[in-house]
């Protein structure tokens, strides 16, 4: 045997009996496998853990122990560079389901996506109906798209006269068959089945632009619309179905101080009733404290609690908030909000300058209170439900406009970027572009749109390059 090859034996049993020592059996299986590492070998190192033939096994820890000893200085001042954040706060990993990213999942390409779209088209709203069948696709020239998942066919509609202006956002009414499109006009229109729009089902929501959008089932044949615009109010209306006539009816509305940033609602445990509560969680500009809204039995919003996300009592504006989502790893998604659970929280994505942060924040439990509480009663506001906050390396400007995605089958969850989609290791706060293939390159540009399916296996994201492509996840 040549020294190279003998060295290389010796190197992998080291790495070998490290893996076996640590009672790392998965890697140690995957390691043999892709080393073909003698087993004989391996049980002989066992076996005697001192001799393989006249050359003595060491441990892999003291060999390295040896090596930072004598460039002790040199190895310090790398050890300083292998991670942008200092030692990160602990975390109770059981509790929140936080767990290291997983190195196993693979993308892989869907071209019929590509094949089936118009091309020369940006994209700026992508989203996934609830049952994962279709793929509404809104683009800059006012057409709506939409894509067939299971036949890889498409067919555009030419909305833009229809509905009065180029359609900012578009969706699905929960699991229903009803579709719904919101230009920019603060307008709302519905759709049918076969997307077509129905006869005097369009309400004016908002006097300028719905800039956020949620939907919540209410009964079988209602739903709670949640929405806030550039008018910079928030609003909570009814849509009802009677006899196949839709009904949407405002039920309340609160004036914001600024524009939302972001938008989420958590479905709380019902009080015995029967009726369905949410907590709606708003962010926005020039306000670094993340505002919850109960929706009273009365179907009305309050102002419940306050979350601080800087450390001082006295400054409510230190960043902005730029995106923000619920997550959940412990307890699966039923299709509809997020359940609240002690394992609930929310990523929060900063405006911080020249690179992004990142929060995890706590959600606190206390959801009823709320409804006793008097018209000019200050809200509570929590300063000790920061989990967590590290740097990343996503870069960013004055006019980013990052895109947050939870994609479980990972661990962790995706950054759309102004350079592509960046992965997010919540475990050890590692951040980098995610490894895509090669035919989807195009997806290094600005992420004008991005969602994930509901059953967490594939990727849709658009780019200001006019670049659309669907990626499919494996193990």
């Amino acid at each position: 045997m040549g020294d190279n090859s003998a060295s290389k034996l010796y190197t992998n049993l080291l790495i070998a009996n490290y893996l076996k020592y640590n009672g790392l059996e998965e890697s140690l299986t995957a390691f043999i496998k892709e080393t073909a590492l003698p087993l004989s070998a391996l049980e002989e190192s066992k076996r005697s853990n001192t001799n393989i033939g006249e050359v003595s096994l060491e441990s892999l820890e003291s060999i390295i122990e040896d090596r930072i000893h004598y460039r002790k200085s040199s190895f310090k001042d790398r050890f300083k560079t292998l991670s942008i954040n200092d030692d990160l706060a602990p975390i109770d990993s059981a509790k929140y389901g936080i767990q290291p990213w997983n190195h196993n999942i693979r993308l892989r390409i869907n071209i019929s996506l590509n094949k089936a779209l118009i091309k020369d088209i940006m994209f700026i709203s992508a989203n996934f109906t609830g049952d994962d069948k279709y793929l509404l696709l809104s683009s800059a020239t006012g057409d709506l798209t939409i894509y067939d998942v299971q036949r890889a066919t498409s067919k555009t509609l030419k909305m833009k006269e229809k509905v009065k202006g180029i359609i900012k956002l578009c969706g699905s009414i929960g699991i229903s068959s009803y579709q719904y499109v919101c230009p920019m006009n603060g307008s709302f229109y519905l759709l049918d089945k076969k997307f077509e729009l129905i006869t005097n089902a369009a309400w004016k929501i908002h006097e300028r632009m719905i800039t956020h959008i949620k939907i919540c089932v209410f009964t079988e044949s209602s739903w709670l619309i949640i929405t806030t615009g550039m008018d910079n109010f928030l609003r909570l209306s009814l849509l009802e179905v009677k006899d196949t006539k839709p009904h949407l009816k405002q039920l309340s509305e609160i004036k914001l101080a600024s524009n939302c940033t972001s938008l989420n609602v958590i479905a709380n445990h019902d009080n015995g009733n029967g009726r369905k509560k949410f907590s709606v969680f708003l962010t926005r500009a020039e306000f670094t404290h993340i505002a919850c809204f109960a929706i009273s039995d009365e179907k009305k919003l309050v102002h419940s609690y306050n979350i601080a996300l800087n450390n001082t009592e006295f400054s409510t504006y230190a960043f902005n908030v730029r995106d923000a989502i619920v997550v959940d790893f412990v307890h699966p998604s039923d299709g509809g909000a997020i359940k609240l659970t002690p394992s609930t929280m929310l990523v929060v994505a900063t405006s911080h300058k020249p690179y992004m942060r990142l929060l995890l924040v706590e959600i606190p439990m206390e959801t009823g209170h709320s409804e006793s509480m008097e018209p000019d009663e200050t809200p509570k506001t929590y300063y000790d439900k920061i989990l967590r906050n590290f740097a990343t390396e996503i870069s960013q400007d004055d006019f980013s406009l990052p895109i947050i995605r939870k994609l479980k089958s990972s661990n962790g969850i995706l950054v759309g970027s102004d350079v592509g989609i960046y992965s997010i290791d919540l475990m050890n706060g590692d951040s980098r572009l995610l490894n895509i293939p090669d035919e989807a390159k195009s997806l290094r540009h600005r992420i004008k749109c991005m969602d994930v399916s509901e059953d967490q296996m594939k990727v849709v994201a658009g780019t200001s390059n006019k670049s659309i492509y669907m990626l499919y996840v494996t193990e």
